[in-house]
């Protein structure tokens, strides 16, 4: 299976994930930072290709993972969008409310693209390509499939609609955190 992916942020998970993963060249990133001197050197060390800008790192790539900080999140879907190739997965690993998921959702399918509700559930690290990641949207299947060919061991389908992945997280805080 194709390992290109695209990283939108390569803060603590995004840099956690393409090391652990060993994903180097294949993996085509982007962050805002890109022009800071401690990130292009994160990234380097990653051995990572360095992208410019948004449309640089999704252009080619089947499977996008958005990474960003939780405000960024939209920015991030636009940015994609505008330059992502049709059929290609876009996987929201961000934390965001189910409304502004499903808001990122529009952007992506309009574009031709295919969005994919990813929740996080527990800290990346020490868990790294471990973290438990739970799924919902109509391309989950194929995500998962894809994020599995990445090194991903703990994937889990929480159903077709999205918002539903981050919903559960969202009520499990609740529920742990009080």
């Amino acid at each position: 299976m194709d390992r290109r992916v695209a990283l939108i942020g390569f803060g603590e998970a995004g840099r956690t994930f393409a090391t652990a993963g060993g994903w180097g060249a294949d993996a085509h990133v982007y962050d805002l930072l890109v022009d800071d001197a401690d990130m292009r050197d994160a990234m380097a060390q990653a051995g990572v290709k360095i992208c410019e800008n948004a449309g640089e790192s999704v252009a080619d790539a089947p499977l996008i993972l958005s990474l960003v900080t939780a405000d960024q999140a939209l920015n991030a879907a636009s940015a994609a969008a505008a330059s992502m190739q049709p059929g290609a997965l876009f996987c929201d690993m961000n934390s965001i409310a189910p409304q502004t998921k499903q808001a990122a959702a529009q952007i992506i399918k309009a574009a031709g693209g295919h969005y994919v509700d990813v929740a996080v559930m527990a800290p990346v690290n020490p868990a790294k390509l471990s973290v438990p990641l739970l799924l919902a949207g109509a391309m989950a299947e194929q995500a998962q499939a894809r994020l599995a060919a990445l090194g991903f061991a703990n994937i889990r389908i929480a159903g077709d609609a999205v918002g539903r992945a981050s919903s559960i997280k969202m009520i499990r805080s609740v529920m742990v955190k009080g």
